[in-house]
């Protein structure tokens, strides 16, 4: 008789997602598809920051928030960068040589430096992270006076391409099939659920708006290297360790060929939240 497989724990699934990342640290945001840069760029610019702040820029990648965030605060000013991935590090650093303010190390999201920061950013990160409640009341003690907490999250995205989706994992068990849209539970269902999240954990001074962003390959090609590039990169892994990545990409190689030849390009959209709160 076979025993039932353990649950992961919080660590395991943070080792699994930094691990990810890690892997996809060479390419990501770089094949020619403009995305999380652009949602870093326009979440800095929500927040703010002002010359001589001091930011804590959470799970940073290659710097999509923390370039544009230690331009703002300038040289009087100080930015940290911190992500689970040491490859993701290792690209900001040197990405980072010009702006020496900028500062970049291997470290948990839920758990911040002590402050105090004036800005804390978090730029599609917060979703991930297992004790999302307890990291958020750490962000909120280690603000400033004055300090606010801004991250971005998704909301609605294309619902044309379940299709595509539908055909990437259908060899998968269903329980371990990638999430479709917005998850409809929890604070990341809407702003209306965020707002009430983050009331709850004394974050009452709260905006949140919403901006729609799309993105188009120029063939199915660039597709699957933005989807290698990403965090969607655990499922094509899961496929390709289980010899069942050539099958599904003959499912939807036909699917993005038809979109190609009745747009001209294959397009995809989602709607991002940018969320400030305070104290």
């Amino acid at each position: 008789m076979t025993e039932p497989t353990a649950e992961p724990t919080a660590e395991d699934r943070k080792a699994g997602i930094a691990g990810v990342f890690d892997r996809a640290a060479a390419t990501y945001d770089q094949i020619g598809v403009d995305f999380f840069a652009v949602i870093g760029e326009r979440l800095v610019a929500t927040a703010g920051p002002q010359p001589g702040e001091r930011v804590l820029d959470l799970g940073s990648g290659r710097g999509a928030s923390a370039l544009p965030a230690a331009r703002a605060v300038g040289p009087a000013g100080a930015v940290l960068a911190t992500d689970l991935a040491p490859g993701m590090v290792a690209s900001l650093r040197s990405r980072g040589g010009e702006l020496p303010w900028l500062t970049a190390e291997v470290r948990d999201a839920e758990d911040p430096p002590d402050g105090p920061w004036d800005l804390v950013l978090g730029s599609l990160v917060l979703f991930f992270l297992p004790g999302l409640d307890d990291a958020v009341r750490r962000y909120r003690d280690v603000l400033s006076g004055s300090g606010r907490l801004a991250f971005s999250w998704f909301g609605d995205a294309d619902k044309s391409w379940t299709e595509v989706y539908d055909a990437i994992d259908a060899d998968l068990p269903a329980d371990q099939r990638a999430p479709r849209g917005t998850p409809r539970q929890g604070p990341f269902a809407g702003p209306e659920a965020m707002a009430g999240f983050l009331e709850a954990n004394g974050l009452g001074d709260h905006r949140t708006e919403t901006h729609r962003i799309t993105i188009e390959f120029t063939d199915s090609d660039q597709y699957w290297r933005w989807m290698w590039s990403q965090g969607m990169r655990y499922v094509l892994e899961m496929l390709e360790s289980r010899d069942l990545l050539a099958a599904a990409q003959a499912r939807v190689d036909p699917i993005l060929e038809q979109r190609l030849q009745r747009d001209g390009v294959i397009r995809w959209w989602t709607d991002v939240h940018y969320t400030v709160a305070r104290p």
